[in-house]
């Protein structure tokens, strides 16, 4: 059974297409860190360093600013460094990543030009209580964030790129059999209508997983190697995305941990709905067309049916927790202020309908006669 197995991922591991798209993949996260490096800079006290100079220097402004994030903090990071700022003369920024950080979260800095330091202001009022205070409570830990805030970036990015190859990657996997009539003969062999059927499905599940880990482990060893584990124990709130309203793991690292677990079960969802859609189809082309379109009916009712409300507020809701359980929302489900609860019912889902597609896709290709 073994030898069948690896066989089969063998097989499904072959395809060019999968492993073109990895390799752009890494080639595309390798170069814009390489442009994160060449653009990276820190104006520390009148002088500025560039690259990995640059975060250097800012990482080692930790001794002075990380700890409790709180107002007085804030206050010291600008009576140091004032605000972050465009220099046209000089055509470059002036600031640091403690500058730039409460610039961004707690200045009126999208409402000016961002080149005039005196014209950038503390939000206040209304807008300040309900976005500035509730991180400076004291209850969070502030550090070096800003490789890691790249990396969330990135990852969301990535993550879906790999959902896309796969689509094209394991559609083939039962109709290019169809179209090849190698289906004819496994189905008639002793083990075609049973366990080969099962095989070939985990084979395709363990290669999409495996795959989608080896990208993860090459962006996360990259990013780790760069920007060392500094901002790792800072909380995760402070990252730009994570909702401070919903569920949101303590520190850094655990909020990754969420993140990829949330990628890895997309990813895996994913491939069985494909699977599905591929033991359905006789044509390669088709399966792919079709995994492509049921992958973006979430957005598409995300985006324009469900703001209609034309199926009522109930029924919309519940459609509306399926959606956000499919492999495009679910990968993001960190960012839309869910509930550990709500983010469980969705994993939930998600595991269920994977299940059914798998058992589909098990049927449809045992009962399949040319």
């Amino acid at each position: 059974m073994w030898k069948i197995l690896r066989e089969e991922i063998r097989k499904t591991a072959s395809r060019k297409i999968i492993w073109c798209g990895i390799v752009l993949v890494l080639a595309f996260v390798t170069f814009r860190m390489g442009i994160v490096l060449k653009e990276y800079s820190a104006t520390i006290d009148g002088q500025t360093y560039i690259g990995k100079e640059g975060i250097k220097k800012d990482q080692e402004l930790a001794k002075d600013f990380a700890g409790p994030f709180t107002e007085e903090m804030v206050n010291a990071i600008h009576d140091r460094f004032g605000f972050y700022y465009y220099n046209e003369e000089k055509n470059e920024f002036v600031g640091n990543f403690w500058n730039e950080y409460i610039t961004d979260k707690m200045t009126n800095t999208m409402e000016t030009n961002g080149d005039d330091p005196n014209e950038i202001k503390f939000v206040e009022g209304e807008e300040w209580e309900n976005n500035a205070a509730p991180l400076l409570k004291g209850d969070l830990r502030f550090d070096y964030l800003y490789g890691w805030e790249d990396f969330r970036e990135t990852m969301t990015l990535v993550t879906l790129l790999m959902l896309i190859i796969l689509i094209i990657g394991m559609a083939p996997v039962f109709s290019e059999e169809y179209t090849q009539h190698t289906a004819d003969i496994l189905l008639t062999t002793e083990h075609g209508k049973k366990k080969g059927i099962w095989l070939k499905t985990a084979a395709a599940l363990i290669t999409a997983a495996g795959t989608y880990c080896l990208v993860v482990l090459y962006m996360w060893l990259l990013y780790r190697v760069i920007f060392g584990a500094q901002g790792l124990n800072a909380s995760a709130v402070l990252l730009t995305g994570p909702s401070i309203f919903g569920y949101c793991p303590k520190t850094v690292s655990g909020f990754f941990l969420l993140m990829m677990g949330l990628g890895l079960a997309a990813v895996i969802l994913l491939t069985a709905l494909v699977l599905a859609v591929s033991s359905a189809s006789k044509n390669a082309f088709l399966s792919v067309v079709i995994s492509a379109a049921v992958f973006i009916i979430p957005y598409v009712w995300m985006k324009v049916i469900a703001p209609m409300n034309i199926f009522g507020v109930g029924f919309t809701k519940v459609i509306w927790h399926f959606m956000v359980s499919m492999p495009y929302y679910l990968q993001m489900n960190w960012g839309y202020a869910f509930t550990a609860d709500q983010i469980q019912l969705h994993i939930m889902i998600a595991v269920v309908t994977a299940f059914i597609c798998v058992l589909l896709g098990y049927k449809k290709y045992r009962n399949y006669q040319g």
